[in-house]
């Protein structure tokens, strides 16, 4: 029975509670060793009565075992019926080693194990109680940590027990904690009573409690070491006692009375990380040791073997192991490896042989590069990299060695640890590192600074990455080129900031690296970049339509597209291919959701909603906002990360109070990454918000400057505004020079986007016999495309200028047609500026009645957007990585929250 622990075990209830009741609970028990973890997860196991309960216990040994403990805890469901997508039971397949395949991405295995989780706890809620989660395989770890960020509504219960002290795993940082603390007096003084079967003084009782601090592990062990003679206060206590980091010295000191036999016996117990009998019985025969050799242990309570071996405590394992010498473990660990010879294990086997090594052994290394090479097939970066560092340890120093720890460090990067890659590059001997792997090692530099996202590196990444094309060069020429094509990619994220490198010095790569005629993907990119900056608009206008309509191209493989989609966005940007862009993002956002890639759907989703901003569609772009949250919290930030991930432009649309204050905050956060693009993005917002209050003078002070500095024409979509500023702040000059360098951009090829915004900036220079026509082509073509703000600012600008030649009829029609598209959207400022205009024609505007969907939350808007058009439960699940179930509760709570009875009423209810 428990004692003193009534508001913990509360606590952990409400985690049981909120399964039965149908949505979910999560908690993270952290205590000290020996605080009673263990023992309150048994205890709310055994009471959750009507729940299936799953169990893993992480072990440290099996720390290198990609996925070990996920397999270990999903192990009695994994078989069992369920309806997963097949990308998602793939990957949970490969991951769990029931499955060869490519190795999947490890969010997409997080997904697909929320999922499953979910489907199985339908039939029965669940819970899920994962101890030592310290000591798990750390894909494992991350995993469990993405279901419990995710789990709402789906009837499963979530218990992490972390040692205080030890390195927590950061994924569960961000999950609700109940802090263990040691019991109180009169509890603990029960305990140590009911542990001792002799007298025991009320002085004693209280010294051993305060020294101890209410811990339990220490408070009974204490009960079992001391002599009557000590609990009876007839002999002084031990100063000080066995407590906390002593506490593992007292174990060892129970495992030196026991005889050799048993210490080896237990040695070899405590090296193998499943605790299977038959393994260790093996080893042991081999080394002369009976099968009686852990009654001894048994007896003193340090082990319980029935058909594993399992110890009383983590403390006794690591104590065991600790103790002993370095020989005696390494002979262990050969023993080990001999009894291994199930196939399945041969990975554990290369393990025990690289722990048994003693000094550089390319046959034992051979072992685990083929071991780290599994790991990665199956996802396991972060075991991978183990696998590949011990390798380096056991090769010869030289180019050999360090070529396996720069693959260490790729693969470390590739689990998330950039700062484990980066320390790995800082230990490598430059006399080391031949030409080939020089390349190798600086791109994994450059992956490292775009990964911490630390002040002031966005600027120099582009030029990083040059050097590792160049590093390349000789050796490896596609890699070569690829490299080139990320510095020009980083280059256009760091734009006016970029430094110790020119857009003419990536240029002038790209004839030296590129074949003419090039023929891949990354060769037609690099040809259209380099020719943007060195030629300009119309020489480089074909070679872009070229290479951007490559990757769009369906037949072009996932990896190959999710490598080449933001250098072609970027690409489409310049010459304002609208269309194809489109359908770049679309495809983008559907490979990473298919595939799990959240590492860059974060950025896919800001690519989006800048985008659906751009075009007007604001509640499409705070949808996908709110899906960029979703997928960044998978994968953490700064406040300064956070900050600039909001979109400003949406901001200036809104126009609400605080907009500028907004974009200000977003701004500064833009600067101090030194992000260039979001800080000219965060300008363009201000811009953007001057135009819609009629402030034209801010406007193209702030336009100007961003076009006159754009030599890779990524800012061709603000030259439209910055006519009509310029125009409208009575710099007729200044409006023509944009027109004209418009007019370089508008070819016969051009989309109706751009001769609409054509049109619509020639009209605002016309003569009046010529503008009305010019408007009306404007808005003839801009109705063609998505860009409903394009189209609401054509009508506004035609209004005005109807009421300016005294045509206040005509001016009426197309200022409430402005009004009211700029209503739907949401944009405040804009409406605002057609509503003056109308009220100077004598019309008094009729305000217009919005759907109630501001009372839904951010995830249940998206929700029912996603299913007003026409996405099932499973599609929509799959779209913002949550359960189906978690999908069906939202849409209840829309239903309830909008008057509506069905998906079919959304259309109605929800704006389009």
């Amino acid at each position: 029975m428990l004692v003193g622990r009534n508001a913990e075990i509360t606590a952990l209830t409400s985690v049981v509670q909120a399964a039965r009741d149908g949505l979910s609970g999560v908690l993270v028990v952290r205590g000290d060793a020996g605080i009673g973890k263990t023992v309150l997860l048994e205890h709310v196991a055994a009471a959750a009565d009507g729940l299936r309960v799953l169990r893993v216990a992480g072990v440290g040994a099996e720390s290198g075992l990609p996925f070990a403990g996920l397999h270990r805890l999903l192990r009695p469901v994994l078989r069992e019926p369920h309806e997963l997508p097949a990308t998602q039971s793939t990957a949970l397949s490969i991951a769990c080693g029931l499955a060869d395949g490519p190795a999947p991405d490890p969010y997409l295995v997080g997904f697909a194990t929320l999922s499953l989780l979910s489907t199985v706890a339908a039939r029965t809620p669940l819970l899920c109680c994962v101890d030592d989660a310290h000591r798990l395989d750390a894909e494992s770890v991350s995993a469990l940590a993405f279901v419990a960020r995710r789990i709402h509504a789906d009837r499963v219960g979530m218990v992490f027990a972390v040692r205080t002290g030890a390195e927590q795993p950061p994924v569960l940082d961000a999950l609700p904690v109940l802090a263990l603390a040691g019991l109180t007096r009169e509890p603990a003084l029960a305990l140590l009573r009911s542990a001792v079967d002799g007298p025991l003084d009320p002085g004693v009782a209280d010294r051993i409690v305060a020294a101890t601090g209410g811990n339990p592990l220490a408070l009974t062990d204490l009960a079992a070491e001391l002599s009557g003679a000590e609990l009876a206060g007839h002999r002084l206590l031990p100063d000080p006692p066995p407590l906390g980091g002593r506490l593992e010295a007292h174990y060892l000191r129970r495992v030196e009375r026991l005889p050799a036999a048993t210490r080896t016996w237990l040695l070899l117990a405590a090296a193998e990380p499943g605790g299977d009998l038959s393994v260790v019985s093996a080893a042991a025969a081999a080394l002369g040791i009976g099968t009686d050799a852990a009654d001894p242990a048994e007896r003193a309570g340090l082990v319980v073997v029935r058909q594993d071996v399992r110890f009383r405590h983590p403390l006794v394992r690591s104590a065991v192991y600790a103790g002993a010498g370095g020989t005696e473990r390494r002979a262990a660990h050969r023993a080990l490896a001999d009894a291994t010879i199930q196939p399945a294990d041969r990975d554990l086997r290369a393990w025990h042989l690289a722990a048994g090594a003693t000094g550089p052994d390319e046959d034992v290394a051979a072992g685990l590069l083929a071991t780290a090479r599994r790991a990665g097939d199956r996802g396991g970066h972060a075991t991978r990299t183990a696998f590949l560092l011990r390798a380096a340890e056991l090769s010869p120093p030289g180019t050999v060695r360090t070529g396996r720890v720069i693959d260490a460090a790729e693969s470390a990067l590739l689990s998330g640890a950039a700062v484990q890659a980066r320390s790995l590059l800082d230990g490598l001997h430059p006399d080391h590192i031949d030409a080939a792997d020089r390349g190798r090692a600086i791109a994994v530099r450059a992956g490292v600074l775009t990964y911490l996202g630390e002040p002031d590196t966005q600027p120099r990444l582009a030029a990083v990455w040059l050097t590792a094309a160049l590093a390349f060069r000789d050796h490896d020429p596609a890699r070569a080129r690829d490299a080139l094509l990320r510095a020009f990619e980083q280059a256009l994220n760091a734009e006016q900031r970029m430094r110790d490198v020119t857009l003419d010095d990536l240029a002038a790569q790209v004839d030296a690296l590129v074949p003419e005629p090039g023929r891949s993907t990354v060769d037609l990119l690099l040809r259209g970049l380099g020719t943007m900056v060195t030629e300009g608009h119309r020489a480089a206008l074909p070679r872009i339509r070229q290479a951007v309509a490559a990757v769009a191209d369906p037949s072009t493989p996932d990896d190959e597209f999710l490598r080449n989609w933001l250098p072609a966005v970027y690409s489409c940007t310049t010459i304002m291919e609208d269309r194809v862009r489109d359908r770049i993002l679309e495809r983008a956002s559907d490979v990473a959701r298919r595939t799990g890639a959240l590492g860059v759907l974060d950025v896919i989703c800001y690519s989006r909603s800048l985008t659906e901003a751009i075009y007007g569609e604001l509640a499409d772009a705070e949808t996908f906002l709110m899906e960029l949250t979703e997928a960044r919290s998978g994968i953490g930030a700064t406040p300064a990360h956070w900050e600039v991930l909001r979109s400003p432009e949406l901001v200036a649309w809104r126009g609400e109070p605080g907009a500028r204050e907004h974009i200000q905050l977003i701004l500064e956060a833009s600067g101090q990454l030194g992000l260039g693009a979001s800080e000219s993005t965060a300008w363009i917002g201000l811009a953007v918000l001057a135009i819609s209050r009629g402030d034209y003078a801010e406007a193209v002070g702030i336009l100007r400057r961003l076009v006159d500095q754009d030599r890779t024409h990524v800012h061709s979509r603000l030259l439209p505004e910055l006519v009509e500023a310029a125009m409208r702040s009575g710099d007729r000059l200044l409006a023509e020079r944009a027109l004209a360098r418009l007019a370089e951009r508008t070819d016969d090829g051009a989309s109706p986007y751009v001769t609409g915004l054509y049109s619509r900036s020639r009209a605002l220079l016309a003569s009046d016999d010529k503008a009305e026509p010019l408007y009306r082509d404007a808005i003839h073509d801009l109705a063609l495309t998505r860009s409903r703000s394009d189209l609401a600012r054509a009508h506004l600008l035609l209004g005005e200028w109807l009421r300016r030649r005294k045509r206040r009829r005509d001016a009426r029609v197309a200022l409430l047609t402005a009004l009211e598209m700029f209503e739907r959207m949401g944009a405040a400022g804009f409406a605002e500026r057609a509503r003056r205009e109308l009220r100077a024609t004598g019309e008094t505007a009729r305000s217009r009645t919005v759907p109630p969907t501001g009372e839904l939350t951010a995830q249940e808007r998206a929700v029912a957007q996603l299913a007003r058009d026409g996405a099932t439960n499973a599609e929509i699940a799959q779209h913002l990585f949550i359960s189906a179930a978690t999908v069906d509760y939202h849409l209840r709570k829309v239903f309830r929250k909008l008057g509506v009875t069905s998906r079919r009423q959304l259309d109605r209810a929800l704006p389009h």
